[in-house]
């Protein structure tokens, strides 16, 4: 069941990154400037608008290598880690995935509504809740963990010693 849950944690990582990689660098920017994503490109580039891939590749790799970091730690370990302490890492690693979208995709988007007065932000953030949504539930996800263990912690404490 491990193994099989930590696939899953690896593969919602990787999907998560290469989701908001294309977001940012084609689908949210198309979505925004209500045009066909070549059409954009070149409009961005004819108003001296910065637009570049580049951050959606790096958000991809980092989201990968953060993956499959998380699951050799999960797997090959010699002690493995407590469940709870897998899913914070897993949860952590979530939720602080949308600071890091959205820093990432902040040039192109402001080069889309520095090019089109009438940008359509919210057709953006339709495509990017999927994003925020997740982060959100990894931080309860988060601090359910936490309070578990902290409360069986605090049992565990004010159990009396048999002697």
């Amino acid at each position: 069941m491990r193994i099989f849950l930590t696939g899953l944690g690896v593969i919602i990582i990787i999907a998560y990154g290469v989701f908001g990689a294309m977001l940012m660098s084609n689908w949210a920017v198309a979505a925004a400037s209500q045009v066909p994503i070549a059409t954009a490109i070149a409009d961005i580039q004819a108003a001296n608008q910065p637009y570049s891939t580049t951050p959606g590749i790096i958000f991809a790799i980092l989201g990968t290598l953060l993956a499959l970091g998380w699951g050799a730690l999960m797997l090959f370990r010699k002690s493995p880690l407590p469940a709870w302490a897998g899913v914070s890492l897993w949860a952590a690693i979530i939720m602080l995935g949308t600071p890091a979208y959205f820093f990432a995709s902040f040039s192109n988007m402001m080069s889309v509504g520095d090019t089109y007065y009438d940008w359509n932000s919210e057709a953006a953030f339709a495509l990017e809740a999927p994003l925020y949504i997740a982060s959100g539930i990894a931080v309860l996800l988060l601090l359910g963990t936490f309070i578990t263990v902290m409360t069986k912690a605090k049992a565990a404490a004010r159990k009396p010693l048999v002697a």
